[in-house]
């Protein structure tokens, strides 16, 4: 796979195996045995050849560092910090190279090896030069200008991760433009069943729902499981709720120890995505598009998408409340709730710096723990993916920039109710359950709360009481759906 933002450990460990080979082969240089002369030569060969070869490889990981490194969102300073290093151990494997056959005579084809080993570092050189005298300028001359659009902005992250369009990948939508990201081959070491397999006993809209996990979040996981996934099953099997399938998606860990428990987990509960990608928070957009190629490949006959993370409390019923209200939505819409705030950061968690993002402003965007979006939307963006350069931010990115880039609408909660809510009231009312879809609860203490309240809510074990228009309360039946309310952002 061509993962340009993604460290590969492998090529650490390849470059130390290298480094280990290398050592080997300078020592038997110096042998305890007296050779014959014949004996000497063809050994000196072997190991001018052999030396020569491996340095050769390890300038090309060398080159591929320092491309991953390029490519992985990092500010120019510490992009010209990593460029230095690379050169000057490429530098010292010249030098050693230059040290191994200084003592042998007619080595003009080695010699012409160094120097063309000099050359491409040279050129290394110059290029981590060129990068750093433009991105000073660009961005000093984008500073605080406006967000220029997705067009423009996959241009200049283009330009500025030296970005080539990848060769042998067929894009989704052609007319979207150059295929940067392979977001169709991801391996899935651990699935579930497809969609196709699952039996539903509901008539109404089909549901995925997919909750964003850490691999290290075990505790989470079984927290959700005892609350609203236990309501999710009650409301499957009484016909409220269709749904297509459940997991929770979590990617790559180097841990052997906490891949084995996941292991364990998913035999347990079969429900476990996982994606063959590195999971940590700057890379969750690449999480993203590990999870809708899932769905393109294996679920298309879905009809909604409720992607949460794995802090958030679902309301189900709520959920088959939405579904049905806006299941003949005939436009690409998406719906979540405004962020509130739409300019970056420079400092802090959800900082970008300015080579990053110079611009003063970000796109219309979804506040990113919880989404719901119809399944038709998924190909599209999908395809987006492909062609717009990765942000470290995924709710920027898929509901952002990609979102614009596939034509999609947004469409933020209003009038009180919403897909997602935070700053929850304490303790949890009946009348404010039944207005919202999810709600941020990071204490699973709380978690569990809530969930005690929304069950004792539905089986009617408490009101949801109102103010009516003649002063008098009025009982809000418990099994009449909720109504959820959007708007457009303003242009």
């Amino acid at each position: 796979m061509n993962w340009g933002w993604l460290y590969n450990v492998n090529t650490f460990a390849v470059l130390g195996s290298l480094l280990i080979l290398g050592s080997s082969i300078i020592y038997v240089t110096q042998p305890t045995t007296i050779f014959t002369y014949q004996q000497a030569s063809d050994l000196s060969t072997r190991i001018k050849e052999e030396t020569i070869s491996v340095l050769v490889n390890e300038k090309q990981i060398l080159e591929w560092k320092l491309k991953l490194y390029e490519e992985d969102m990092m500010s120019m300073t510490t992009l010209l910090e990593v460029t230095q290093h690379l050169n000057t151990a490429l530098v010292d494997k010249i030098e050693l190279l230059g040290q191994v056959t200084a003592k042998r005579s007619g080595q003009f084809q080695t010699n012409q090896s160094i120097q063309q080993l000099q050359k491409q570092k040279e050129m290394l050189e110059a290029n981590a030069t060129i990068h750093r005298d433009f991105f000073h300028d660009a961005s000093r001359f984008l500073y605080n200008t406006s967000y220029p659009g997705v067009e423009n902005y996959t241009r200049y992250i283009v330009t500025l991760r030296g970005m080539l369009p990848l060769d042998g990948i067929e894009p989704i939508k052609p007319e979207f433009g150059a295929v940067i990201n392979d977001v169709l081959s991801f391996k899935y070491p651990i699935t579930v069943p497809f969609c196709r397999d699952v039996e539903t006993n509901g008539t109404g809209p089909l549901v995925f729902i997919a909750v964003n996990s850490a691999p290290g979040n075990f505790h989470k996981r079984e927290v959700i499981r005892q609350t609203w996934v236990t309501r999710l099953k009650a409301d499957c099997e009484q016909g409220l709720l269709n749904l297509a399938g459940f997991a929770f998606v979590v990617g790559r860990t180097d841990n052997n120890e906490t891949q084995i428990k996941i292991e364990n987990e998913s035999k347990t509960f079969d429900d476990i995505i996982q994606i063959d990608m590195f999971d940590f928070y700057r890379n969750l957009s690449v999480k993203v598009a590990g999870l809708f190629n899932w769905l393109y490949r294996n679920c298309r006959q879905t009809d909604f998408l409720l992607k949460v993370d794995d802090d958030v409390y679902v309301n189900v019923r709520n959920v088959a409340h939405f579904v049905t209200q806006f299941q003949h939505q005939s436009n690409y819409t998406i719906f979540g709730i405004s962020p509130g705030i739409f300019y970056p950061q420079r400092a802090g968690k959800w900082a970008l710096t300015y080579e990053e993002w110079p611009w003063s402003q970000y796109p219309d965007y979804f506040l990113g723990p919880a989404v719901l979006l119809p399944a038709h939307t998924i190909l599209p963006l999908l395809a987006a993916f492909q062609v717009t350069p990765m942000s470290p931010f995924d709710d920027l990115y898929y509901t952002g920039m990609c979102r614009e880039k596939a034509g999609i609408k947004i469409r933020y909660s209003v009038n009180a109710t919403s897909v997602f809510v935070m700053g929850l009231p304490h303790p949890p009312t009946p009348c404010y359950l039944r207005r919202h879809i999810s709600f941020l609860i990071p204490d699973e203490n709380q978690l569990k709360l809530w969930h005690n309240a929304t069950d004792d809510f539905y089986n009617n074990r408490t009101q949801c009481i109102v103010d009516g228009s003649n002063g008098t309360n009025i009982t809000i039946d418990h099994i009449q759906p909720s109504q959820f309310y959007f708007t457009e952002p303003k242009i």
